[in-house]
């Protein structure tokens, strides 16, 4: 009987050479110091490979370079192209999708007659190359975008934000600020209902998986958040949407917090000068020791002229940030609100699990609001914002070139008004180098350095002709400007908005004068404002209240056109909303 071998066979290993391996043992054979077998076991490589490497029958590899599988539909120029066209559309705020890549791929085989295995009926590249193609390109990674609104994509422009930094950095030479004495306030809503819903573990191939919410629809709940670049913070303001204060309202609240009510649950002028109020009572400032606020440009802060006052007497400098960048200069939008939106929710789920066929109502929601305000809170969670936005330490640079292409593009071939905004910039700011200086700066994009180092493909048909990058052809819609940033406790500011005021009221006094009547309404009903002509309203002779054209943008009693928004239905002065007296759906940006 033949004796049976039960020694277990050592599989060899696959590819276990390397690129100098195979320059050795090349060099070797053609030096005649051993032959072909010998090269292949001395450098443990194959030998149909060691054969096709000295015929140089390799398709894929040049050089000797080691390169496993099947050759590429595309030449690495080409893929190269097609990252570089990828990053650009993401940049501009259009990026593509997975079936974009596909059938673009598809496209740029087709129409350059390149030999491909893509599927013809569906004209698009398969899964396979997809993700064989985003593992060589590590650069490229699939993300979830967020929602920038157009206004918010424009006004982010370069000219906006250096002189933001013109500003805040003449602040701080002149005040000596630190960071002890730098604040940022800030408010966001909370609704009884949570945004999202946290993913839970279900049974794999269940087509529908359900968790109870707190109801369909909820009850708006503003929080007033203020933070110093140290990190200190100053108790909360709660706003609830009621008509009446309930004193089961503050149950659960932290320490020194306000809670209080407005009819619509938003912050108003009134209740903006009370917490200014409240946080002088804690930071206690004087004109002896001032401090910094940045705030946004909301009309209960930059048009609060009871505020403004009450700021100057004890030395307030409230620095209002340009409009529509506080997404990325606003320090609590950056680094404080998401993550107490996350903990809220967690908070309410855990509510819901414990207390089964109940749902959440104002009177649990100061309590949630607080537990979650309590994690958010950290030391280093609001430092980060600070540093991450540039305010403290004050560092301009911490946004690049690469964070203002989007805007750029957006406003290149706009109006003149647009193209303003993307004006020359002040000498103390940092300007835009040529092309060939660009690598000597930090960018912190990586297609400026694909762009460098990626040539030109021999394409027929360019990838930028097959899917352009869009351009604004300049037949959109003229916006209104957004607010710059200013000083607004500064004296010319504050000088102008009481003028303003002034003249509102002297014209109202003209138009009682004409009228010969101190309380006569121009129309007996809002409702016929548009049908009722000039000569009826001269010859009217019917009473009127001037709080009936009271405006909750400017917060003015004045009589012009108005316009209702529709979700909350309050009025507000044309010319203060932006629009035409002849709109006929209107929302308002509280509602918004």
């Amino acid at each position: 009987m033949s004796k049976v071998n039960n020694k277990k066979k050592t599989k060899r290993e696959y590819c276990g050479w390397t690129s100098e391996d195979m320059d050795h043992a090349i060099n070797a054979y053609k030096q005649n110091q051993c032959g072909f077998n010998e090269c292949c076991r001395r450098y443990n490589i194959p030998k149909p490979t060691f054969r096709r490497h000295l015929r140089s029958l390799n398709k894929k590899a040049n050089e000797n370079v080691k390169s496993l599988g099947r050759h590429t539909t595309f030449s690495p120029e080409t893929e190269m192209e097609l990252v570089k066209h990828i990053l650009k559309l993401e940049e501009r705020f259009f990026g593509v999708t997975i079936r974009d890549v596909r059938r673009l791929a598809f496209q740029i085989a087709v129409r350059n007659d390149i030999p491909h295995r893509f599927n013809i009926n569906k004209e698009m590249a398969g899964k396979g190359w997809y993700y064989s193609f985003m593992n060589r390109h590590h650069e490229l990674s699939l993300r979830q975008p967020e929602k920038i609104s157009m206004a918010r994509a424009t006004g982010f422009n370069q000219k906006n934000v250096h002189e933001f930094f013109d500003i805040l950095e003449r602040c701080v030479d002149e005040n000596c600020f630190t960071a002890q004495t730098t604040y940022n306030v800030d408010e966001s809503g909370f609704s009884t209902v949570q945004k999202r819903i946290q993913k839970i573990i279900a049974r794999r191939g269940k087509h529908q998986v359900g968790c109870i919410a707190s109801g369909e629809r909820g009850v708006n709940t503003t929080v007033v958040v203020c933070a110093s670049a140290a990190g200190q913070t100053v108790p909360p303001m709660i706003i609830f949407k009621r008509k009446r204060m309930a004193p089961e309202l503050t149950i659960g609240a932290i320490s020194g917090t306000i809670v209080t009510i407005s009819d619509t649950g938003y912050i108003n002028s009134e209740l903006f000068v009370k917490w200014l109020k409240h946080f002088i009572e804690y930071v206690k400032p004087s004109t002896e020791k001032k401090v910094l606020l940045l705030l946004d440009g909301h009309t209960t802060h930059s048009k609060n002229l009871e505020a403004l006052i009450l700021a100057k007497m004890h030395g307030i400098v409230l620095l209002q940030l340009p409009g529509h960048t506080t997404n990325r200069l606003q320090p609590l939008d950056v680094s404080f609100f998401k993550p107490m939106e996350s903990y809220f929710s967690q908070g309410i789920e855990t509510f819901l699990r414990s207390n089964p066929g109940n749902t959440v109502t104002q009177y649990n929601m100061t309590g949630l609001l607080s537990d979650a305000y309590a994690k958010t809170a950290s030391i280093s969670n609001i430092m980060g914002g600070f540093k991450r936005t540039g305010i403290w330490p004050v560092d301009r640079t911490v946004f690049s070139d690469a964070d203002f292409i989007a805007a750029s593009a957006l406003l290149e071939n706009d109006s003149e008004t647009a193209r303003e905004d993307l004006g020359a910039i002040n000498p103390r700011e940092t300007t835009i180098e040529p092309e060939d200086e660009a690598t000597e700066r930090p960018v912190k994009s990586n297609s400026t350095e694909l762009n460098n180092n990626c040539n030109s493909t021999d394409l027929n048909t360019s990838i930028e002709e097959m899917y352009p990058l869009p351009e604004n052809k300049g037949n959109a819609k003229k916006r209104k400007l957004s607010q710059p940033a200013v000083i607004l406790s500064s004296t010319p500011y504050k000088d102008e908005l009481e003028s303003k005021r002034n003249q509102r009221q002297n014209s109202i006094k003209k138009v009682k004068k004409n009228l010969g009547h101190s309380s006569t309404s121009l129309f007996e009903a809002r409702d016929d404002q548009s049908s009722t002509s000039k000569s009826d309203v001269v010859n009217a002779q019917i009473e009127y209240d001037t709080t009936e054209w009271y405006c909750h943008i400017c917060e003015e009693n004045i009589i012009e056109d108005m316009v209702k928004c529709m979700k909350c239905e309050k009025w507000a002065h044309t010319s203060c909303a932006g629009t035409k007296k002849q709109i006929k759906k209107y929302v308002c940006e509280n509602c918004k």
